[in-house]
């Protein structure tokens, strides 16, 4: 048994990045031979040798089925989940899993930021990224009906999830474990600090095809608890906070506007140091935001209604 399993997946055109490879050294320099990282692809590839274990799985679908088995097949007491296109906060990285070990908590997640980029959708994610790490992720935890961490970079306790969690195929991986942390109760450790740095959208057609695709594994999680009410009812709280938002948002700048406009353009502008407080950089979209962003949304919620008029 292994104390800490780093696990990332891949597909055929992808491989171990020198990214990875920074993290695995860290983990590696502390924990020695108590470490491993196990790499869930499609496809085989080759890799120089490194001073740590290196396991394959070769498995295609989702992220989520293949964390599901893994873990069937694989003893590791905990299991740090990173995407492959994560560039880390390497020195918050360790020192959060120690302290997971440490104090034995259950599950545990950070902050994720988006890269730095010139493009405007970029920076339209950057926004959307700072909004639901910051503001509506934190809030609906603190209710007591959060449902969401973060794909890109979480932690789990195997045997507190180990053939435990909800046995279906999606998209959506960050729902489908918070559902179960939620319901189960599970003992977290969620910090403040940025634990890593993803590639976001750069491009229109991109960000329109993954909002397509969150809307099909949202609706597979909706189809999956339809018979349990407490789930079913934590679900659509998220996806309504989520995606639905900005309607609230949108009535409050038109009934301003309609009683005085110079106080509708102080309410955006404020909403918009609410949501860029972390980043000020980002004032300037995160007032476009508010305007633009919700046509993906509007595609979510298109693409929710039709998967959802097909049934089982």
């Amino acid at each position: 048994m292994k104390e800490i399993c780093i696990v990332t997946y891949t597909r055929s055109t992808e491989g171990f990045t020198d990214e990875l490879d920074r993290i695995c050294k860290s983990f590696y320099k502390k924990y020695n031979n108590r470490f491993k990282i196990v790499i869930c692809c499609e496809e085989y590839f080759q890799i120089d040798n490194k001073e740590y274990l290196i396991e394959f799985i070769k498995m295609g679908g989702t992220k989520y089925r293949r964390l599901i088995s893994l873990m069937e097949q694989d003893d590791s007491q905990y299991y740090l989940s990173i995407d492959n296109d994560i560039t880390g906060n390497i020195d918050a990285l360790v020192k959060f899993v120690d302290e997971m070990i440490t104090k034995d908590y259950e599950v545990g997640w950070g902050r994720i930021r988006a890269k730095k980029q010139s493009s405007f959708i970029s920076n339209m994610v950057a926004v959307d990224k700072l909004l639901s790490h910051n503001i509506i992720r934190p809030l609906l935890w603190h209710l007591g009906v959060g449902i969401s961490i973060p794909g890109q970079v979480f932690c789990i306790k195997g045997e507190s999830f180990r053939g435990k969690i909800i046995e279906l195929d999606t998209f959506l991986d960050d729902l489908a474990l918070g559902l179960y942390v939620n319901i189960n109760k599970s003992r977290k450790y969620v910090i403040s600090n940025i634990l890593g740095e993803e590639e976001p959208n750069g491009k229109f057609s991109g960000l329109w095809k993954q909002r397509s695709r969150w809307a099909i594994g949202y609706s597979t999680i909706l189809k999956a608890v339809r018979d349990k009410r407490e789930y079913r009812s934590k679900v659509i709280i998220h996806g309504i906070s989520y995606h639905f938002s900005w309607i609230l948002n949108w009535l409050i700048i038109v009934l301003l506007t309609a009683f005085s406009w110079p106080l509708a353009i102080g309410y955006v502008l404020l909403i918009g140091i609410f949501i860029s407080k972390k980043d000020m950089s980002l004032l300037f979209y995160s007032v476009v935001y508010q305007f633009f962003f919700p046509i993906f949304h509007i595609r979510w919620g298109i693409t929710l209604i039709e998967e959802m008029s097909k049934g089982e």
